[in-house]
């Protein structure tokens, strides 16, 4: 699992801090030895690109091949990201679809080549939930009682 550094694309929107959203990926992982948190992304200046994260990963783990794992709102943006065109070719892409989220074809972007994964998400998102969180409303059932408290410091009223 790799937090973004700095997420270009949100500018001007309120977003976690780099190092918040480190600790976020390190509380809700914790206990789970199949993940891995890693902060190549938190340790880069400037922009953080999703290319330069999967060159840096393959510079660093030749013996690995990794995965790009999307909900269907960022597998919409995709084509806007930097150098997708090199990094669509580099890695395999994961759309996850929430529980009973259809596929729509005309939300995969043409020429990439997506494996969708049915099923794999909880219907919530992380927008719902800062919406919630900044209107005082209870979402202990929706976040991991690890990083609850954690969350409410960061979108809260």
């Amino acid at each position: 699992m790799i937090p973004a550094g700095n997420p270009w694309q949100k500018e001007g929107q309120l977003v976690a801090t780099s190092m918040q959203r480190l600790e976020m990926c390190r509380l809700s992982t914790s206990g789970n030895p199949k993940i891995e948190v890693l902060d190549i992304e938190i340790n880069r200046s400037g922009p953080t690109y999703s290319i330069e994260t999967v060159l840096e990963l393959e510079k660093n783990f030749p013996a690995f091949e990794f995965s790009l794992v999307l909900g269907t709102d960022a597998l919409k943006n995709i084509m806007t990201w930097h150098r997708v065109d090199e990094l669509i070719k580099k890695i395999e892409v994961l759309q996850l679809l929430r529980s009973g989220e259809k596929i729509n074809l005309t939300d995969i972007p043409v020429g990439i080549d997506v494996k969708i994964v049915e099923g794999a998400m909880l219907d919530i998102s992380s927008t719902l939930i800062r919406e919630k969180v900044a209107k005082n409303v209870d979402v202990s059932e929706l976040v991991d009682s690890k990083i609850l408290n954690l969350v409410k410091g960061i979108y809260g009223a």
